[in-house]
C-alpha cells in the first residue's frame, strides 16, 4: 500500500497537481482548510469543475464577476453574522471544482463549497429606503443560506443601471430560484 501511495505522490508532482509540505514550502503557502501536507496547485481559467451541478453554480459567478463590481458577502447563522466589502472581481475555482475562493483586499477571503449548493436565488426587491435591491443567495440542502452576496449601491451612478441589467438578465436567464440536483 506504502509503495502505491507514493507512486501516487510522485504522478501528482510530476504532473504538478500537488505539492508537498516536504518540498520546502512554507505553512503559510498551504492552503487553509485543506488536509496537512499538502495543498491543490493553481488553477488555470480553463480548468472546468468535474461535475454538472459545481460547473452551472461556477458558470452563473463568472456571469455576475464582470458586472456586479461592489459587493457585499455575507455569511450568517444564528449566533454571527460576517458581512466582507469588497469588489467581485478575484474569484478563484479550486482544481477539483467543488470550492470556490472570494478574495478581497488584505488577503481576506471566503470559501464556499459548490458541491454543498441545492439552490441558487436572484433577490430582487425593494429595500426600507424604497430603493432596489439585488441579491445572489445560495441555499444549502436545509434551505438555509450559505453564502449570499449583495449588490452594493455604487458610489459610480453611471454603473447602477448596468449592474441592474445583468442582474436582472441573469433572473431572466436562470429564473428567481435554480434548483441545483443533489
Amino acid at each position: 500500500m506504502g509503495a502505491r501511495i507514493a507512486r501516487s505522490q510522485e504522478t501528482c508532482r510530476r504532473l504538478g497537481l500537488i505539492h508537498f509540505a516536504d518540498e520546502g514550502m512554507s505553512p503559510i503557502e498551504l492552503s487553509p482548510g485543506r488536509e496537512a501536507g499538502y495543498f491543490l496547485g493553481g488553477v488555470g481559467p480553463d480548468v472546468l469543475p468535474r461535475f454538472k451541478e459545481t460547473r452551472m453554480i461556477r458558470e452563473i459567478l463568472e456571469e455576475c464577476q464582470p458586472g456586479f463590481a461592489e459587493v457585499v458577502l455575507m455569511l450568517a447563522n444564528n449566533g454571527a453574522t460576517a458581512e466582507v466589502y469588497t469588489m467581485f472581481e478575484d474569484i478563484r475555482f479550486a482544481e477539483d471544482g467543488n470550492v470556490v475562493t472570494f478574495m478581497a483586499e488584505g488577503g481576506t477571503h471566503l470559501h464556499m463549497h459548490m458541491n454543498e449548493v441545492r439552490e441558487v436565488r436572484f433577490i430582487h426587491n425593494t429595500n426600507a429606503e424604497g430603493l432596489p435591491s439585488y441579491s445572489l443567495w445560495f441555499i444549502d440542502n436545509e434551505d438555509q443560506p450559505m453564502l449570499r452576496v449583495y449588490l452594493r449601491k455604487s458610489e459610480k451612478e453611471e454603473t447602477n443601471q448596468p449592474r441592474h441589467d445583468l442582474f436582472i438578465g441573469l433572473q431572466k436567464k436562470y429564473g428567481e430560484s435554480l434548483a441545483i440536483p443533489s
